[in-house]
């Protein structure tokens, strides 16, 4: 009786794991409400026209003319045309195109015009990078975090909380390094406001 329970067992696990590999899918191409094949999990390529929207992929995501909308995205995104990438949960890779719109965990590279991410570790380069907390750096003309940002590079840098802002004009409310630029302000400065060079007040 124990033999043919553990014999059931092993024949349910091996069926489950073959459904979650048949439903996995080398390719796809997707367009408003419609994936093809349908899949809500691609590893490989994916190819997005105007509107697409899945799951999870892993391997290579391309927008044309349109939005690529993903929840967990393990690779590289490349959009073209007025492209963009929206990831609604994690991001770990390279996303390239025009706008960036990552709502949660974000590892790796995010270069557009514009990217808007929440959490991200790693680099943000763009026109405008508006971000929660990057550990790691924005690099842009305006950067704006509104909890924290390790490092920014731009014309316009504010950071709630910030270890090093170099740009022309640079804001922060909590200063844990320095500030350089044409005009730097820090509400726990050793000074509030000074040109070129600000750092934290210690008394």
């Amino acid at each position: 009786m124990g033999f043919k329970k553990i014999g059931m067992a092993i024949l349910v696990t091996l069926s489950l794991s073959q459904t979650a590999v048949a439903n996995e899918v080398p390719a796809q191409f997707s367009t408003v409400g419609l994936n093809a094949p349908k899949s809500q999990d691609v590893n490989g390529f994916r190819f997005s026209l105007f509107h697409g929207q899945t799951e999870k992929v892993q391997g290579f995501d391309m927008a044309v003319f349109g939005l690529s909308e993903v929840d967990k995205l393990d690779g590289v995104s490349f959009n073209l045309l007025l492209g963009a990438s929206k990831v609604n949960e994690e991001f770990s890779g390279a996303s390239f195109g025009l706008f960036n719109w990552h709502l949660g965990q974000d590892t790796g590279f995010n270069m557009a015009l514009v990217n808007n991410t929440s959490h991200v570790k790693g680099v943000n380069l763009a026109m405008v990078n508006l971000s929660k907390t990057v550990a790691g750096a924005n690099i842009g003309l305006i950067n704006y975090s509104d909890r924290l940002s390790l490092v920014d590079f731009g014309v316009m840098n504010y950071a709630k909380t910030t270890k090093f802002q170099f740009g022309l004009f640079n804001v922060t409310e909590n200063l844990q390094g320095l500030q350089i630029g044409l005009l730097n302000y820090a509400e726990n400065g050793v000074v509030k406001i000074l040109p070129l060079i600000n750092f934290k007040r210690s008394f």
